[in-house]
C-alpha cells in the first residue's frame, strides 16, 4: 500500500512515544522514514524499526544501562530491546561526549537488531560529525581468504560524511562480495550468482546459490561460503578486523562463538562520532571536503559511465521521494496500527 510520510510519521511517533519521550519518538519517526527512503526497497528500515519498537513495547520496564561509562566511551546493555527507538538519546549522547573529548563511540551489546547502519550514520551526518557504524553480522556466512566454510559474519560498515553545504554523504554496505540475503534470494530464485562472489566446499568459485550454501546444521540460517569484500586476502582483512571490532573489543561473542541459529542478543556494534569543531578541525574539514568532490566531478569518466560521490544515489532518491507517498508492506502498517493501539 502507498501512505503519506506525514501519516506514517505520526503513527511511528504515537507508537514510540509508549517507550520514550515525545521529542525521541519524532526524531526516532523521521529518521526511520528517511532511511527508508533512502534503501528501499534494497533493505526495509520501516519493517526494522517497527520490530525494534515491538520488541521495547514488550519489555517496557528495562531502561537502558552503560556497562562501560567512560570520558570518550560508553558500552550499552539494551536488556533485549531495538535500539533504534533510542537514537536520539544515544545521538545526543555521542554529541556532547565528542564535543568534549573530538570523538566519542558507543558500544550495543544485547540489543534486539542493529540491521540498518545508514540509520545510524544519517543523523550524525546532519550533525555536523563524521560517523563511523560497524555491526558483526552473521555468523557463518563469508569464508576466509582461500577458505571453503562460512566462518565470519558479513559484517557491514557505515559511515556518514558532511557535505560542505549541508549535504551528507552516507555509504551502507557489507564487507563481502555480496550481502547475506542476496546469495538465498538467488537460491530461493534459481538465479546464478555474479562472478567470484562464492565458493563451493573444495573453496572454487562458483555462480550456483546451492553449491555455496549448507542447511545441515541449520535450515533457517544456513552456512553461506560467501567471499570477502574484492574476493582477495585484503578484503579478507578488512572483514577480519570488523569482527574484532564488534566483538572481542566490546565484549560480545565472536561469530565461531554464536548459536547455529540467528540470535539477535549476541550480536554486537559501534558507533563513532568525529567532531571537527571540537578537533580543531572545521575549516580545513570542509575545504577539504569540497576539494575532493570538485575534482571527483571534474574528471573524464569511462565512456558511458559517470563518476559518482559516495551515497549520492541515495541523495538523488530521497530527495525525489521525500514529497510522494510511501510504498510500504500492509503487514507492516497493520503490525504498527496493533502496536499504536496497545
Amino acid at each position: 500500500m502507498r501512505i503519506n510520510p506525514q501519516e506514517l510519521e505520526s503513527k511511528l511517533t504515537a507508537a514510540a512515544k509508549q517507550v520514550v519521550p515525545d521529542a525521541e519518538a519524532k526524531y526516532f519517526a523521521e529518521e526511520t522514514i528517511e532511511a527508508h527512503l533512502r534503501k528501499s526497497p534494497r533493505t526495509n528500515p520501516l519493517k526494522e524499526s517497527i520490530s525494534d519498537l515491538e520488541a521495547c513495547i514488550k519489555l517496557p520496564d528495562n531502561k537502558l544501562k552503560f556497562r562501560v561509562d567512560l570520558p570518550s566511551f560508553i558500552s550499552i546493555d539494551f536488556h533485549g530491546q531495538g535500539p533504534a527507538v533510542y537514537i536520539k538519546r544515544i545521538h545526543d549522547e555521542l554529541q556532547q561526549r565528542s564535543e568534549k573529548n573530538g570523538l566519542a563511540m558507543a558500544a550495543f551489546t544485547n540489543s534486539k537488531s542493529m540491521d540498518t547502519l545508514h540509520f545510524w550514520v544519517q543523523g550524525l551526518a546532519k550533525r555536523g560529525m563524521l560517523a563511523i557504524a560497524v555491526c558483526n553480522g552473521g555468523p557463518a556466512a563469508v569464508v576466509p581468504h582461500n577458505g571453503t566454510k562460512g566462518l565470519f559474519g558479513t559484517n557491514p560498515m557505515a559511515y556518514g560524511v558532511p557535505g560542505e553545504n549541508g549535504e551528507i554523504f552516507c555509504v551502507d554496505m557489507a564487507t563481502s562480495e555480496i550481502p547475506y540475503f542476496e546469495i538465498l534470494g538467488a537460491d530461493k530464485n534459481n538465479q546464478p550468482l555474479k562472478e567470484h562472489s562464492a565458493v563451493n566446499k573444495n573453496g572454487e568459485f562458483t555462480t550456483v546459490p546451492s553449491e555455496a550454501i549448507d542447511r545441515s546444521q541449520s535450515k533457517t540460517d544456513p552456512i553461506t561460503n560467501i567471499v570477502p569484500l574484492g574476493g582477495g586476502y585484503k578484503g579478507y582483512y578488512l572483514v577480519y578486523l570488523m569482527e574484532v571490532l564488534t566483538s572481542a573489543l566490546i565484549g560480545t561473542p565472536a561469530s565461531t562463538q554464536m548459536s547455529a541459529n540467528f540470535v539477535p542478543e549476541e550480536h554486537g556494534a559501534i558507533l563513532i562520532a568525529f567532531n571537527p569543531p571540537a578537533m580543531g578541525s572545521a575549516a580545513s574539514f570542509k575545504k577539504s571536503i569540497q576539494s575532493l568532490h570538485e575534482s571527483l566531478k571534474a574528471q573524464r569518466p569511462k565512456e558511458g559511465e559517470s563518476i559518482r560521490l559516495p551515497g549520492e544515489e541515495n541523495n538523488k532518491r530521497y530527495a525525489d521521494l521525500k514529497t510522494r507517498d510511501i510504498e510500504v508492506d500492509n503487514s507492516a502498517i497493520a503490525k504498527l496500527d496493533a502496536l499504536v493501539a496497545e
